[in-house]
């Protein structure tokens, strides 16, 4: 039983091994194929001499960003490869410093220069993925417009079918070659590699397997081979007419940059090539996060994105070293390991290790490889980019960023990818700010009749208060304020007070709390708002202005010095409270220092007679206690419930680093300490007096004997507490509902 088991172990891990071989096997394979028509895209043209050499600085690329990859990933099953986003960038540059280049006999100049512009921007895109990572910048990727990104790759894809043609037939796919590309000698050499393109990709539309693409590369190279003696071609006549790339073993400068070619690179060239070397920066960075962020849906664990960016980064630069083009995470290959379950570090190692092998020992069998299937290679990555940003986008994102990504598209088509990246972000900021133009900057609508400060009062001025808070405006703000929102937020405020169905506007209340910043071309319309306020008689309130607010109202001019028409606080809760004390005091009631005596509050719970009312007063102490006189402190058992009969007592909080926050202000006329009276729960804050203050101190104890000797009396205080309860209920009910109307 033992050795059927361990047997069975054996079987189990030869499988997991010839699995993972498998895996490795066809990513490698795909790697050198996409390679070898990278190689052909960029060294096209004039350039074309030296694709051989091309092949092998890619592939030797290959080989190091798979291996350092594999090893440095958070996903054990990462597969990295030279990526075509930034070989369709390189292209353009390859082709701008071959035409700055005089003569066909400076083309081993203009190709060491080709060389050095890739190494450039590989060590640089190196360098870039380790600051992002080293920063944990990672998340960057949420903030960039989704219809941004897919007009970049629309306009990718362009470029790859473009290129495709150039790689099959010396010239791209333009407006001004469109005679060229259908004379007959020239349709014969692209139309296999569309044919190539069209099957491989409507296959993989039908069923999305990994095996599809390698069988059809080989079934393509058996069907090439088939054709050259039926057409009576020989593969030197092949090799000759255009049909084969060159051998491996000449044209070109080596695999890599010595010190010796180093002086026949031109350097104003690399340097002219400064910003499409940061569109490469830009496209490759989003690529390889929305490239990480993909694999970890399809595999549904998480990837360190910031790991991702530092292990990318040293890959490439040290590929970059070599000479090979920016390469990074496959999605598809990747994900290709997950479906075979084949989860290891050993796939992308062994898949670098194909690209190293083929480079070393078959070097010499590249260069069979057929011209029409590297540009249908190309054809096919084109295609899948095209239908996925103009076909596929237009079923699931809204018109308006489907129109984006067509605008992006004909701009890199028309102009260039640099003109394209900078229309798309034009445009998008435009439509950002359309659409946030739209977005209400006022969260809230509140009046004093529905929000209340967090002062208790007596029922006589709460009364006061429900019937005058329509006169208060309280508009509670959101956002960052920039000179449209601020213009609405003018006008809000403009209609309120003249609308002469409501009160007339005595207070207009601006909450600043989750406001994020004002821009300050918005301060014009606050500066218009205080003058507004001046002239109608009203009150313009600011209450909690974050300090870049305050910066750039200052430097736009709006004075922040109280005046008659003007108030800053520093939260709401304060802002409203001096609000209400002026219409208190407008209707003259009482103020701080004039006691609320408890038997007045009591008359009508108690009306049989004046000594039932006498009687419940023996139950109670009354005392007298100066400023910071705790009533009652945070943790304490229930003990008594007190009426605050005169002066001011505040409710604190202390969190647990010991800082106090108030919750509650406290005037004549409150009673504090109910519910912890009657729950039997401990005191969740403090109460401390502010001035020299009066209450009345009822007891548990107190309460009991009066509950046995007296249950009448009881039975009508209770009444009283229960009212009072009540009435807070109501108060917070408002505000609740206005709060979410």
């Amino acid at each position: 039983m033992a050795d059927s088991a361990g047997g069975s172990t054996t079987a189990g891990q030869t499988g997991r091994y010839l699995t993972v071989l498998t895996a490795g096997l066809i990513s490698g394979v795909l790697t050198i194929a996409m390679g070898c028509a990278f190689s052909a895209l960029i060294f096209s043209g004039p350039l074309s001499g030296y694709i051989a050499t091309g092949v092998k600085l890619i592939l030797f690329g290959a080989f190091l960003l798979g291996a350092i990859t594999a090893f440095a990933s958070s996903y054990a099953g990462t597969v990295a490869r030279p990526h075509e986003i930034p070989a369709a960038v390189i292209a353009l540059m390859a082709a701008a410093i071959a035409a700055g280049v005089p003569g066909q006999i400076c083309m081993e100049g203009a190709f060491v220069t080709v060389v050095a512009t890739i190494a450039v921007t590989g060590c640089t895109t190196g360098i870039f993925f380790l600051l992002l990572g080293y920063f944990k910048a990672g998340n960057l990727i949420r903030f960039v417009p989704y219809p941004v990104i897919g007009g970049f790759l629309a306009g990718t894809g362009l470029l790859l079918v473009k290129g495709a043609f150039g790689v099959m037939t010396g010239k791209a796919l333009t407006v001004a070659n469109m005679a060229y590309l259908a004379d007959p000698g020239v349709f014969v050499k692209w139309l296999p590699g569309l044919v190539f393109a069209g099957v491989l990709f409507l296959v993989l539309r039908w069923r999305n397997h990994y095996l599809v693409m390698p069988v059809w590369l080989a079934l393509s190279f058996v069907l090439f081979y088939m054709a050259l003696p039926v057409t009576g071609m020989s593969l030197g006549d092949a090799r000759s007419q255009g049909w084969l790339i060159a051998s491996l073993e000449g044209g070109g400068s080596g695999a890599a940059l010595s010190l010796s070619s180093l002086a026949g690179v031109d350097w104003g060239l690399v340097g002219s090539q400064t910003g499409r070397i940061l569109t490469v920066l830009i496209l490759s960075s989003l690529s390889l996060l929305l490239n990480a962020s993909g694999l970890e849906l399809v595999v549904r664990e998480e990837i360190d994105l910031n790991r991702e960016l530092r292990a990318t980064g040293l890959s490439n630069l040290v590929a970059g070293l070599s000479g090979s083009t920016v390469g990074f995470h496959s999605l598809s290959l990747s994900a290709l390991g997950h479906s075979m379950g084949a989860k290891s570090r050993l796939v992308g190692l062994f898949s670098a290790v194909i690209c190293g092998a083929v480079l070393v020992f078959g070097s010499s069998l590249l260069s069979y490889f057929p011209r029409p299937i590297m540009g249908g290679v190309l054809l096919f990555l084109g295609f899948a980019f095209l239908y996925e940003w103009l076909y596929e986008s237009w079923l699931k994102l809204p018109a308006l960023d489907c129109v984006l990504i067509v605008v992006i598209l004909v701009v890199i088509g028309t102009f260039g990818f640099l003109q394209g990246v900078g229309v798309g972000m034009l445009v998008a900021i435009v439509i950002f700010v359309v659409k946030y133009s739209h977005v209400s900057v006022i969260k809230h609508r509140l009046s004093g009749t529905n929000f209340h400060s967090n002062v208790d009062r007596a029922p006589a001025e709460e009364q006061v208060l429900s019937r005058e808070g329509e006169s208060m405006h309280i508009l509670k703000l959101q956002g960052y304020i920039f000179f449209g929102t601020a213009n609405d937020l003018h006008e809000e405020i403009r209609k309120r007070a003249n609308d002469e169905a409501l009160k007339k506007l005595r207070f207009a209340v601006l909450d600043f709390r989750l406001v994020n910043g004002v821009d300050s071309s918005a301060v014009n319309s606050f500066v218009k708002m205080k003058e507004q306020a001046r002239s109608r008689v009203y009150r313009l309130v600011f209450a909690q202005v974050p300090p870049d607010a305050l910066t750039s109202f200052r430097r736009g001019g709006l004075g922040l010095e109280e005046s008659d028409s003007f108030r800053v606080f520093g939260d709401l809760d304060r802002a409203v409270e001096w609000c209400e004390d002026e219409m208190l005091a407008a209707e003259g009631m009482l103020s701080d220092g004039e006691a609320r005596p408890l038997e007045g509050e009591l008359r009508e719970f108690f009306p049989s007679a004046a000594g039932d009312l006498k009687g419940f007063m023996g139950y109670l102490e009354r005392r007298e206690v100066p400023a910071d006189f705790y009533l009652i402190r945070q943790g304490d058992p229930p003990h008594s419930l007190y009426y605050l009969e005169s002066g001011r007592a505040t409710v604190d909080l202390e969190n647990e680093s010991g800082q106090r926050v108030r919750l509650r202000t406290l005037r004549p006329g409150t009673v504090i300490g109910e519910l912890g009276l009657y729950l039997r729960e401990p005191s969740t804050a403090s109460v401390v007096t502010e001035t020299t203050s009066v209450f009345y101190r009822f007891t548990a104890e107190a309460m009991e004997t009066m509950e046995r000797q007296d249950p009448q009396m009881a039975a009508a205080f209770h009444r009283f507490i229960v009212r009072r309860l009540g009435e807070r209920l109501i108060y917070t009910n408002r505000s609740l509902k206005a709060l979410l109307d």
